[in-house]
């Protein structure tokens, strides 16, 4: 299924890796990617370099993050403990595979970047609003107040087909209307329809921004990079379980009521169908799921892996591998379902099932974190139904600045 890239073609900078002179391998790979963006990052020594750079920046980014440093359990000010750096146990608590060689690597600081003009549009997952917290609410003002980056979410409606919802991304990028940094609607009277943008898709999010990205090449020149967070490329097989038992499931005229509603509970028992107060009629419960299943989502890959290899547009993935013990109680059993196909996996799909298989597709980095870590802030301790996993410590904003000053360092959001 997969898209060949080219052979190493930068032996510059294969040069600069062995001799571990750093500036010199970030100053060559920004002007590689200046030059050819698709062929220099379909190389596989540039690949490999930028894995190796962004988890780099994010240890930076974490290593000066008060929450960070307590959920790795490194004491400040950062000291040697049983021989490690500060920067070793932030890998070992939140990068999966990560060698503490690698980890202890001191590579040059980032030039802090300045991002006027750039507009992260985000595309929120499955559930979006029906569940305790919103994902990343409270980074995103964060991420404004220090880089001056816009940040606008595409308003998708949060139980619908990836088709459907292409429309609202269509919206935010076309006139600007979406939610800004504080989860508040933008008016059509103050909205500005974005120009450089980052289009980040989390969950069912990525896959409506790669549906998006593919039957509206029109707006291609405008997207900088591409970034799926634990996006469900690949499908899940929580999905066919879930598909499979919503088959004879028959739709209720209310949303998520009756015996969809009791089945939804049954699978996420914190989502609050209470809020479920507008798009009513939109709702298409059966064809969500449906959406992310692995015969639909590898049978969609098929068919659009060429068109989207032809966009070229710089991809960056993450993951997330979690544990049974870390996922809220009420996910266990799904969890070991997961466990059958593949251990490497965030309680939802495996690692493997986030990977865009095109050239120029690079994953950054495999997070210690279950799925919902990776993107939700904690839940609210009133809608946490006894589970002590809902409290969601993964850094997700030292994640999201440093895929930002990575970005920037490449010169994409020059």
């Amino acid at each position: 299924m997969s898209v060949a890239g080219p052979a190493n073609g930068y032996p510059e900078i294969v040069a600069a890796l062995v001799h571990e002179d750093y500036p010199c391998v970030i100053e060559l790979v920004r002007a590689a990617v200046a030059a050819n963006p698709v062929a220099a990052l379909s190389d596989p020594e540039i690949k490999s370099w930028l894995g190796r750079r962004y988890r780099n920046l994010f240890l930076v980014e974490a290593g000066k993050d008060k929450n960070a440093l307590r959920a790795a359990s490194v004491p400040l000010p950062l000291q040697l403990i049983d021989g490690r750096s500060g920067q070793e146990l932030l890998a070992r608590r939140f990068l999966k595979g990560m060698p503490r060689s690698q980890a202890a690597v001191r590579m040059p600081p980032a030039v802090e970047p300045d991002l006027h003009g750039i507009t992260l549009l985000f595309v929120p997952g499955l559930m979006a609003g029906l569940l305790p917290s919103g994902a990343f609410q409270s980074v995103w003002p964060l991420l404004e107040e220090r880089f001056g980056v816009r940040v606008l979410a595409a308003d998708v409606h949060p139980v619908r087909s990836c088709a459907a919802n292409e429309a609202d991304i269509v919206t935010a990028i076309a006139t600007g209307v979406g939610l800004d940094a504080d989860s508040q609607r933008v008016s059509r009277r103050s909205a500005k329809p974005p120009t450089d943008v980052v289009l980040l898709g989390y969950s069912k999010g990525a896959t409506d921004a790669l549906s998006f990205l593919v039957d509206h090449p029109d707006f291609r020149d405008r997207i900088r990079a591409f970034v799926s967070w634990a996006g469900i490329i690949g499908g899940s097989y929580i999905a066919d379980d879930i598909a499979v038992r919503l088959k004879d499931v028959e739709v209720p005229a209310t949303p998520l009521s009756g015996q969809i509603s009791k089945l939804l509970r049954q699978i996420v028992p914190v989502v609050q169908a209470d809020r479920v107060n507008a798009r009513l009629e939109q709702y298409e419960v059966k064809a969500a799921v449906a959406e992310m299943t692995t015969a639909v989502r590898e049978a969609w890959l098929r068919e659009h892996i060429g068109e989207l290899a032809q966009l070229g547009i710089p991809t960056f993935t993450v993951a997330g591998v979690t544990s049974v013990l870390d996922v809220p109680y009420y996910q266990a059993v799904g969890a070991m379902q997961l466990n059958n196909y593949d251990k490497n996996n965030d309680m939802l799909l495996t690692v493997d099932q986030t990977r865009l298989p095109i050239p120029q597709a690079t994953q950054l980095a495999t997070f210690r974190g279950h799925h919902w870590d990776l993107g939700y802030d904690p839940f609210p301790w009133f809608t946490r139904m006894g589970s002590l996993n809902v409290d969601h410590k993964f850094a997700r904003y030292p994640a999201l600045a440093a895929l930002l000053v990575f970005l920037a360092e490449l010169g994409l959001l020059g």
